[in-house]
Formats: structure tokens, sequence, C-alpha cells
């Protein structure tokens, strides 16, 4: 059942640029218009633009740039747990978050959200840039859960699902660096940076951390100077064609899907992907 802030979203969604009084919006939904009140005021906290006008009530103008854990869930499949996402404004390293909740036995299809990372970790242990308006995430995968069995073709299969939301997503053609990066139109903008912990006595893969950087509507000031030439955003600040929470939510449909993988069209569609080095 949604609750109440989901009702109230999608009741605005549905009358886009009409304004609605609390009372009619209450007597719609069968809530209180105490509860209306307190579903936007959640909502604006969430980044959305509501706009309120004596005698008219509220109107909906514009998608949120926030990331929100109830508007993530607004686009995933029931068959993946959104009670298994942790939204964070910011955290030093949403891979060192994971980890730490992967060694306490998070189940497979954990996932850790930050708006900003203050630490973050890139390959080789080299500092990840994480500016504001990026998406900074991370999965724990477990071996015996992941739709991926061969242990070789666990990068391919992450970094190209990757590839194929921010496609779907974007309509932006996406290629695929030496260290996994991703490019678009010859611009590294995103990173991901997979890390396994094994147990010392078996050697057995315990769990995998897929860590994900996305420069979505990112102000690329704040990264180092000599980066800046070599990265790119996918949408310009206050002109994305997509919200980040629908981004999220194509990755993690991919990343956490149940279904059977052909390995060789895996394969193939990840080479074909490759940049020349």
């Amino acid at each position: 059942m949604p609750d109440t802030k989901s009702k109230v979203l999608s009741y605005l969604e549905g009358n886009s640029g009409k304004f609605t009084s609390g009372e009619d919006i209450a007597n719609k939904l069968n809530i209180s218009r105490n509860s209306v009140w307190k579903a936007i005021e959640s909502l604006r906290r969430d980044g959305f633009q509501i706009t309120a006008a004596s005698r008219r009530g509220y109107s909906l103008s514009g998608k949120a740039d926030s990331i929100s854990l109830e508007e993530i869930k607004r686009y995933l499949p029931s068959s993946i747990n959104s009670d298994m996402i942790k939204v964070y404004d910011s955290l030093e390293s949403t891979n060192k978050t994971a980890k730490s909740e992967a060694s306490f036995d998070a189940p497979h299809g954990t996932v850790i959200i930050a708006s900003r990372q203050t630490g973050g970790i890139g390959h080789n242990k080299h500092s990840f840039s994480s500016p504001v308006g990026g998406i900074y995430m991370s999965i724990v995968l477990r071996p015996e859960d992941f739709v991926i069995k061969n242990p070789d073709k666990i990068r391919e299969f992450c970094v190209l699902s990757v590839c194929l939301a921010i496609e779907e997503a974007t309509g932006l053609s996406a290629n695929i660096g030496p260290t996994n990066d991703i490019f678009i139109q010859e611009k590294k903008t995103c990173g991901i940076l997979l890390e396994a912990s094994s147990d010392f006595d078996t050697g057995e893969v315990q769990f995998l951390i897929a860590g994900i950087g996305i420069y979505f509507n990112s102000d690329l000031s704040d990264i180092p100077s000599e980066l800046r030439s070599t990265t790119g955003s996918l949408f310009k600040k206050d002109n994305a064609a997509i919200t980040k929470n629908e981004l999220i939510a194509g990755i993690l449909q991919r990343l956490l899907s149940s279904e059977k993988v052909d390995e060789n069209m895996l394969s193939n569609e990840y080479h074909k992907r490759l940049m020349c080095t």
C-alpha cells in the first residue's frame, strides 16, 4: 500500500501545473488536511518544487533534483526490495559503508547511496572526486544470490549494466575505458570500482561491492583542474532530461535482475563498447 507521501505526490503529478486546494486533495485521498500539509513539506525537503498560492492550493511545478528513496521506489519493479536501499546526503565513501554493512551480514541487494562523498575511492586507492550533482552508490552482491556465476564475467556484467541503464535513460551512447570507466562523448562520466572480500581460510569470495560514481549534473569546477578537460557530466545543471532517481532505479533494475544471462552475448556487448587504447 502506498503511504500518504506517495499518494500526495502521485496526485500532484497527475495534476501537474494545476492548483488544487489542500481540502480537495484530502477529500480525494481520504486523508486529513494536516496529513496533506505534512506530506507536502516532506516532499519539498526532498527537492520537489511545490508552489502554494492563497485560495488556490498547491501545484507541482517541477521534478525533484535531489536523490529520494521515495522517488527511487516509484521506478523500481516489485522484485527489488526497496527496504534494502539507504540514502544519505553525504558519506565518506559509499563503498566503505557498504563493506561495513556486508561484514555484518547485509544481504545481497543492499544499496548505499549518497549525494556526495568526502573521501571517495577510485582504482588503485586513488581519490575519486565526488562533487554535488553526482550519484554515488554501492551495491552488496552475494555470489550465491547473484545472477552471474562465472567470476570472470562479473566485472563485464556490472559495467555493461550501468552502460545500458545510462543509454536507456538518456539516449546517449556509452563507451568503456580500460579501467571500466564509462565515457560519454569521449569524456569520463562514470567510474566503477569492484571490491571483493574473501574468507581467509577457504579463499571463497564472501561478497562483492560494486561502487558506481556518476557525474549527473555535477559542478565540475569542484574536481581537480588537471581532470577537467577529460571529465564530463551527463547533463548541465538545471537541464536534466530525467531525474537522478530514475537513473538509479534503472541501474538497480539491471544489476539486481534475476533473469538468466547469455554470457556470450554479454561479452560481445561489453567488448563492442570498449574504447581503443
